[in-house]
């Protein structure tokens, strides 16, 4: 049967050996940080990593496979997405002091979780993933930053498995990092990380997180259903300075509406689909582009079928 998940292994056997979740045709709306979108065919959420390796060691080859942590910044289309979807669970969560102000962190944690535990630990210089919404693993993979710093500011070298359920490890280093992208290999599956921050005073990390927390609150949307930012900044200029020269706030598709309060965050104030937030994104890059002559870039990845 398709809701068993023997279907997707080439052992099928293998199945009583896999203690995670396993869920065939899941909608993806309550799941979503956006609350809207269409059904993933397959989606797995491991137990820990020793049953994600198991399970990639025994999927079907050509298997199309698809890593999300906590869907904050994806659109998955109404149409939805074939394959197998896997979600980092809270699992990998784990945070290890290791040495000299390095920190090992679960690929499955909060930013802002990591950076609370800074306070104890006296690190600086993480202070930052206080505003950004989401995980480290999918924080990584799109270099994902805010009020200056970037996660490949922090990052000393990255855990991964690969698609056959092999331990990788690489050195930050050998990763090409660029603004909110990197070229990290869609067949790896990041597990944890080390993160290098520097000695500080646990009242002074404190005090810049509930600035940074301060900041975000009173200018982004709260209560609404939201990916966080839209579109990656121009070179020249923030993308919410360009939406808001054209006086496009409050412009809405359905219910998918550009935020008043920040004008490069789109919110949910009902029941929007997903075609509503991309038609409304295209919307606002159409009416950029022809005013201004730049063609912004999405930062909300977006995936899967047409409805």
């Amino acid at each position: 049967m398709l809701n068993n998940i023997d279907t997707i292994l080439k052992t099928p056997s293998v199945a009583k050996e896999l203690n995670g979740k396993f869920f065939y045709n899941k909608s993806i709306k309550n799941l979503s940080w956006l609350k809207a979108g269409g059904i993933l065919e397959y989606l797995y959420i491991p137990k820990n990593e020793n049953d994600l390796s198991i399970l990639l060691q025994e999927l079907i080859p050509g298997l199309e496979l698809n890593v999300f942590g906590k869907l904050s910044n994806i659109l998955i289309r109404d149409g939805g997405l074939s394959g197998l979807s896997i979600l980092i669970p809270p699992e990998f969560k784990k945070i290890t002091y290791q040495k000299q102000n390095i920190l090992n962190v679960g690929s499955g944690i909060l930013d802002k979780e990591v950076a609370k535990k800074c306070i104890d630990l006296q690190i600086g210089g993480l202070e930052f993933l206080s505003g950004i919404p989401g995980t480290i693993g999918g924080g990584i993979i799109m270099n994902a930053g805010c009020y200056g710093s970037e996660f490949k500011d922090i990052l000393l070298d990255i855990n991964f498995l690969d698609k056959k359920g092999k331990k990788i490890k690489l050195k930050a280093a050998e990763i090409d990092f660029k603004y909110r992208a990197s070229n990290i290999s869609k067949d790896l599956i990041i597990t944890s990380a080390n993160l290098k921050g520097f000695k500080k005073d646990s009242e002074e990390i404190k005090r810049k997180i509930n600035k940074i927390t301060k900041k975000r609150i009173s200018s982004q949307p709260q209560g609404y259903p939201t990916g966080g930012s839209t579109f990656k900044n121009d070179k020249k200029y923030k993308a919410w300075q360009l939406i808001n020269k054209l006086g496009l706030k409050e412009l809405r598709c359905g219910d998918a509406v550009i935020s008043d309060q920040h004008n490069n965050f789109m919110i949910n104030i009902g029941k929007a689909k997903a075609s509503d937030f991309e038609n409304l994104g295209e919307m606002i890059i159409e009416k950029v582009l022809n005013e201004f002559g730049i063609r912004l870039e999405w930062e909300i990845q977006i995936l899967g079928q047409n409805g």
